[in-house]
């Protein structure tokens, strides 16, 4: 491989190792803010939310902070498109297990390298498994759920888990031959702790979370270019920071219920 090759593949993983970064995420988006109604959770019996599970949704990044990671090992950040996290909380008292999946769209990244040498490539993330976690589960508006403002909420430990996958990467518009199975060994896992809103009106919440990037196995086809890029961009010390709003929640009909 030439040196420029390297340089070049350093310029667009810079982007791509973002992306491993979004998956934690289990997050949030632009919801309704001018929605008023009470929590649905609140009206529910505890007897049939525990045998049954209650619904919730989440809509994941917003306009004012969207879903982005940092690498550390690049120095660089790549934003995602507003995904979903949709669960159920399996209680609603003390604390109750939770489950759920993130959804996170494909993005495309696109970087310059020494100023004129543009890198694309595109950027999924695919699901290992569930999201899963405890939610302490609070009430009142003026106490324990203060600083989410309203009178149902949790106090979230959830961990995500999910590979990063690297395609149709291109470098000053040639392609690079990664292949269909350029991916991270392990998935990565995003933890995250945040006091969650269950009731409207709901504002956002950040969440923030550190991870660690794995090493990419299944990169190159001629050659294999695995090893440069665990190299380039795995490691400890990555960065996730998102908006959690809430998009529905309980069992009724839309708008602010979850049901169909």
């Amino acid at each position: 491989m030439s040196v420029m090759t390297g340089r070049v593949l350093r310029a667009f993983l810079l982007p791509a190792v973002l992306g491993l970064g979004a998956l934690s995420l289990a997050s949030a988006s632009s919801a309704d803010p001018a929605r008023t109604q009470q929590a649905v959770q609140q009206e529910t019996p505890a007897g049939p939310v525990a045998a049954a599970g209650l619904p919730f949704g989440f809509y994941v990044g917003d306009d004012q902070q969207p879903t982005t990671s940092h690498v550390a090992k690049l120095g660089s950040d790549i934003t995602f498109p507003q995904g979903r996290f949709d669960g159920a909380l399996q209680g609603l008292s003390g604390r109750v297990p939770i489950t759920g999946k993130l959804a996170i769209p494909v993005t495309s990244s696109y970087f310059v390298s020494f100023r004129f040498m543009p890198a694309t490539g595109t950027v999924e993330l695919v699901p290992d498994g569930d999201a899963t976690g405890t939610v302490e589960v609070r009430t009142g508006a003026t106490t324990n759920c203060k600083s989410v403002g309203t009178n149902l909420c949790g106090d979230s430990d959830v961990t995500s888990k999910m590979f990063i996958k690297l395609s149709d990467v291109k470098v000053d518009g040639r392609p690079l031959e990664v292949g269909p199975n350029c991916r991270t060994a392990q998935s990565v896992a995003v933890n995250i702790k945040a006091l969650m809103p269950l009731g409207f009106p709901a504002p956002p919440v950040k969440a923030t979370s550190t991870f660690t990037t794995p090493g990419f196995t299944g990169c190159g086809v001629r050659e294999d270019l695995s090893p440069l890029l665990t190299g380039l961009v795995s490691g400890p010390g990555n960065t996730l920071v998102t908006h959690l709003r809430l998009r529905c929640v309980g069992s009724g009909p839309p708008p602010n219920g979850c049901g169909s």
